[in-house]
């Protein structure tokens, strides 16, 4: 009897104790929902743990989203995860001191000490120092590297549809384009040859894409981060994730290293002075590999560190960009408009015939502009975007109070596709909608009176987001999109995209980008081009 009154007590006690550390998380759950916010936990607890897997996650969200006042917040242990998909929440995060830092959910991805994941005064060193990398005048001088990869990839695509008649799985042209960005990858951030779109023998590209697919599991499961744990709950994909990593720090490791070797015999031989001021104009030419080989220099990194980042930056630089492409290409393929055309048609124009695309050229080509806006708009490289909060802060036109060490997820994807922002044809491809925009932004208003003149009227700059925004925006956006846009032109003047597939088909995937799971179902009809009738 005495023992099961101390039971109680203890029980009592412990809960009154959680409830005390609960007390923020519960005043903001009642903040943005107010009763229906409680009495809904336990509905959210039970859809969040049946569905905590990246297959099922992000479909799941687009599904259930709508049946929800957002705003939403759910209590998590002693914390709070706060969901996010309207354009004012978005920039209110996205420029909060106290949002700018990756959640620890992040630290199951497998390149979690660069840039990529940094936090707090480290990531702002971080960003300054690597800044002058990705600027416009470096980015500039890598178009040689785009056309002459780009070129690569068109004979790649013609031997593809010459093996497997017209019809090339969708899988296969991915695979194409990840070597082919991989390649200029390694080319331009680390200065060094690959052959990787001819050859992938060591699968590096397979291993890069394999690891970002676990990294997604142990994000959405994360006592998966503790290695024991994901020893004996998933001893196969550990085996594997720790293969993968093996074969990829020792691709990334022999480059630095033989490009460290190289570097040092230059300044032995009276080259460039490794300890040389910054502030020289030589500075401002680096690339990535030796502007880290510098700063190591200055004793401003460690051995460590350069390898750290150079693992981050081959990563970011290629995967999502490769995405992007073949993203792109699905939503041109399954269009049955007159978008393929009309592109066709404005390249033609403005590219030369050797098929050479330079800065001049792509800034001509405001089409082409508006389908990649387009595509990235429909189809979000990057789904969502996890944030944590350092300090207590206000969301922006609410009373609501987020609570420290709480999660924001910030859906990118379902707001760049909700009516609320572009209108009933949100879910539609329609570069048009870009183009409009400009024109409206010009002065140039062409569509007269209406609900679309109204949709756009409305639209919040925060409401398309390709490469996040604010404070912790993308470091390679430009370099992102030149090679996206070269290789585009490249593919649209040598072929001709069609598929039966529909878009509303797709199954969607939580992969850190966006991937799908029924991707194999998917076929590119891939022409040698022909010219089309006028």
């Amino acid at each position: 009897m005495h023992l099961s009154v101390a039971l109680w007590a203890c029980g009592a006690l412990l809960a009154v104790l959680l409830t005390w550390q609960q007390r923020k998380c519960w005043r903001l759950i009642w903040q943005l929902n107010g009763w229906r916010g409680v009495l809904q936990q336990p509905v959210l607890w039970f859809l969040l743990c049946i569905n905590l897997h990246p297959n099922s996650i992000l479909e799941k969200v687009t599904q259930y989203r709508v049946y929800f006042q957002r705003p939403l917040a759910i209590l998590v242990g002693t914390r709070v995860l706060v969901y996010i998909d309207d354009p004012a929440g978005m920039e209110c995060v996205l420029n909060a001191p106290e949002c700018q830092d990756k959640t620890f959910l992040q630290d199951g991805f497998f390149v979690r000490r660069g840039l990529l994941h940094a936090r707090g005064q480290r990531w702002k060193l971080r960003r300054k120092q690597l800044n002058p990398v990705f600027s416009h005048n470096i980015v500039a001088g890598f178009f040689d590297v785009f056309n002459s990869v780009g070129n690569q990839i068109i004979e790649q695509f013609l031997l593809q549809s010459n093996l497997h008649g017209e019809a090339v799985k969708f899988t296969d042209a991915e695979d194409l384009l990840s070597r082919a960005v991989l390649e200029v990858s390694c080319l331009t951030i680390m200065g060094t040859p690959t052959n990787f779109t001819q050859i992938d023998d060591a699968h590096i590209a397979h291993s890069y894409k394999r690891l970002l697919e676990i990294s997604a599991v142990r994000v959405v499961k994360p006592w998966l981060q503790i290695r024991l744990l994901h020893l004996l709950l998933a001893p196969e994909l550990y085996k594997e994730s720790e293969k993968c990593y093996k074969l990829l720090a020792d691709f990334v490791g022999e480059i630095v290293r033989s490009k460290h070797r190289n570097w040092r015999l230059r300044d032995a031989v009276g080259g460039e002075n490794p300890g040389e001021d910054p502030s020289s104009s030589g500075w401002q030419r680096r690339i990535f590999i030796e502007q880290i080989f510098h700063l190591a220099a200055n004793g401003e990194m460690t051995l460590e560190d350069i390898m750290d980042e150079a693992q981050s930056m081959v990563l970011v630089s290629f995967e999502t960009v490769s995405n992007s492409i073949m993203l792109a290409l699905l939503c041109l393929a399954t269009n049955k408009g007159d978008v393929q055309r009309r592109l066709l048609a404005e390249i033609r124009a403005v590219v030369p015939d050797s098929g050479n695309v330079g800065l001049e050229q792509l800034q001509q080509l405001r089409y082409l502009d508006a389908f990649v806006s387009e595509s990235l708009r429909l189809l979000a490289t990057v789904p969502m975007n996890l944030r944590h909060v350092s300090r207590d802060f206000q969301l922006a036109g609410r009373e609501a109070i987020v609570p420290q060490n709480s999660i924001v997820v910030l859906d990118t994807f379902n707001m760049q596709r909700d009516e609320r922002w572009w209108g009933a044809t949100a879910k539609q491809f329609d570069p048009q909608r870009f183009l409009d925009q400009e024109d409206q932004s010009q002065g140039q208003d062409k569509t007269g009176p209406g609900e679309a003149r109204r949709q756009r009227d409305r639209r919040h700059s925060y409401s398309f987001l390709p490469f996040s925004n604010g404070l912790r925006s993308c470091i390679g956006r430009r370099y992102g999109l030149f090679i996206m846009k070269v290789f585009l032109v490249k593919l649209l003047l040598n072929f001709d995209f069609q598929s039966d597939f529909e878009l509303e088909k797709l199954q969607l995937v939580e992969n850190i980008s966006l991937k799908f799971k029924n991707a194999d179902d998917i076929l590119l009809a891939i022409q040698p081009h022909k010219k089309f009738k006028e």
